[in-house]
C-alpha cells in the first residue's frame, strides 16, 4: 500500500474537491465550499453531508469531527463572493483515524483556507 499517490481536484464555482488517491484506490476527500450566509456548521455537517449526528465525537467552536470526519467553518475576512460563508469537509474513504488526528487535520484544513485568496487574505 502507498506505492502511487496522486491527487485530482474538480468543482463548480465555490465548490472545490480534492481526492487522494493511494494506489487507485481514494483515500481521503476535502471540501471546500461557500453557502449562503446565515448557514451552521450542523446543517453543512449533518444536512448537507450525512454526517451522522451520533458518529459525532467532538465538537469545537469551528468544527465537528468523527473517527472519519470533520467538517469546519473556514473564518474570512472577506470573501470573493458577499453573503456567502466558506466551510471545510475532509472525509476518510476507508475506516476511520484517531478523533485527535481528525480534529487536528479539519482544523489546519480550515486555518489555512482562512489565509486563502479564497478567503479574502492578500498575497501581495
Amino acid at each position: 500500500m502507498g506505492k502511487k499517490i496522486s491527487s485530482v481536484k474538480s468543482g463548480p464555482s465555490g465548490f472545490t474537491r480534492c481526492r487522494l488517491v493511494v494506489d487507485g484506490q481514494v483515500a481521503v476527500t476535502s471540501v471546500i465550499e461557500q453557502w449562503e450566509s446565515g448557514t451552521t456548521l450542523n446543517n453543512v455537517a449533518y444536512s448537507a453531508h450525512r454526517l451522522n449526528p451520533g458518529s459525532a465525537k467532538k465538537e469545537g467552536a469551528g468544527y465537528i469531527v468523527s473517527g472519519s470526519m470533520g467538517v469546519g467553518h473556514a473564518s474570512c475576512a472577506k470573501l470573493q463572493k458577499e453573503g456567502h460563508e466558506i466551510f471545510t469537509v475532509i472525509r476518510k474513504e476507508h475506516g476511520t483515524v484517531g478523533l485527535s488526528a481528525m480534529e487536528e487535520a479539519i482544523t489546519k484544513f480550515s486555518d489555512g483556507v482562512s489565509a486563502s485568496e479564497q478567503c479574502g487574505a492578500s498575497h501581495g
